[in-house]
């Protein structure tokens, strides 16, 4: 199968396009990202902090889904640029935690090695709950 320029370039865009896609995670960024799955559970926004944590919560702690978070950056930084991110949209969607966080790094924009993020945000009953559960992970 052979192609002329015009077909090869048609190929070579639509290749490029289905590598960029829209997700956070994309290495084809331009800019930092945040995305979020639709709410679950429409809340007002808060100024709280968020707590983020690697862990799921224990079955005692009452909490309502908000929203899937994932974050994008397209220069080199630490784990804490996406937590920061990922705090910062959970408080535009009324969450007050973020569970089974995690970070990596990836090529990404302008470099070889820029942070990632994703979680789950939930809204927590009683905040309280989360400081008796003793779960690891920080307030941001």
């Amino acid at each position: 199968m052979s192609f002329n320029k015009r077909q090869l370039a048609g190929v070579f865009t639509a290749t490029l396009l289905s590598l960029a896609g829209c997700s956070a995670h994309s290495p084809m960024i331009m800019k930092n990202t945040i995305n979020s799955s639709p709410a679950s559970t429409q809340l007002p926004p808060t100024y709280e902090r968020v707590f983020i944590t690697a862990q799921a919560l224990p079955p005692h702690v009452e909490y309502d889904v908000v929203s899937q978070i994932e974050v994008g950056n397209i220069w080199y930084g630490s784990p804490t640029n996406s937590f920061n991110a990922m705090a910062l949209r959970a408080r535009e969607l009324g969450a007050n935690v973020i569970i089974q966080a995690k970070t990596w790094y990836q090529p990404s924009g302008f470099s070889w090695a820029a942070p990632h993020g994703s979680g789950l945000a939930v809204r927590v009953k009683d905040i309280k709950s989360i400081e008796s559960a003793k779960l690891a992970g920080n307030w941001y």
